[in-house]
């Protein structure tokens, strides 16, 4: 049951430190591009769902990146911005997946170390840590 209670610990960091990644993304996106959605830049299609234009919708188009879906948001922002997008979707993919392998490797080193400890504590006679 430690071994679950750790993880889960560990999980709610790693939950906090995306949401934090997400919103400085989300703030970032809104300052740099959110001026730029407007009608006269998408006259045949109009303002498309995923903008920039407030925070939820921001929010919404920055936990897209994270998940993979992030090729048609970029050529929206392309479209009614310029090329600018493109670093700024590329970092926002980058940071957001460094964040969540490196607490994956940190999660799964510390529960290694719990279980070896779990394994071994009924022969630590034998086996002093």
């Amino acid at each position: 049951m430690s071994i679950v209670g750790g993880t889960l610990g560990a999980l709610g960091n790693l939950c906090f430190v995306l949401a934090i990644i997400v919103f400085i993304f989300a703030v970032m996106g809104m300052q740099l591009f959110g001026d730029n959605y407007t009608e006269k830049n998408f006259l045949e299609t109009g303002i498309p769902l995923w903008n920039f234009r407030d925070f939820l919708h921001s929010f919404m188009i920055v936990f897209r990146v994270l998940c993979g879906e992030w090729i048609q948001s970029m050529w929206d922002c392309i479209h009614c911005s310029s090329y600018a997008c493109i670093p700024f979707f590329l970092a926002t993919m980058i940071v957001g997946n460094l964040v969540v392998w490196s607490h994956a490797i940190s999660v799964e080193i510390d529960q290694s170390k719990l279980i070896v400890i779990v394994i071994i504590h009924p022969f630590r006679h034998r086996f002093p840590l």
